[in-house]
């Protein structure tokens, strides 16, 4: 799993590559924690290179939300790949956390509700 971060004004852009499971959660779950811990509480998983996310990642998302929620922030998910998108409707995932279909519209969302 390759993690790129990339920041548009006080949204963190991450883009994750690769595979997410149970092996590669950890070091995802310590980036997010790192980014937190600086004050950064606004978020947009660019899910374009991501191949596989097992339920462990999903678990991550939804920590990463609460946990961003807690301190005045959010999560937003975009352009997520099919064979990830399905596990995430099929956990009903797509119910708590908003997702775009592009990183652009995620980005808008958060200007548009403030």
């Amino acid at each position: 799993m390759e993690i790129k971060i990339n920041y548009v004004d006080d949204v963190a852009v991450i883009g994750i590559n690769g595979e997410l499971d149970a092996q590669s959660s950890p070091e995802l779950t310590n980036f997010f924690n790192n980014e937190i811990a600086v004050n950064c509480v606004n978020f947009v998983a660019d899910l374009q290179g991501l191949a596989y996310s097992s339920s462990a990642g999903i678990r991550i998302f939804l920590g990463l939300a609460r946990d961003t929620r807690q301190k005045g922030g959010d999560l937003r998910i975009a352009d997520v790949q099919p064979q990830v998108d399905k596990i995430f409707k099929l956990s009903k995932f797509d119910r708590i956390v908003q997702i775009y279909p592009t990183v652009e519209e995620a980005l808008q969302s958060f200007s548009s509700s403030e």
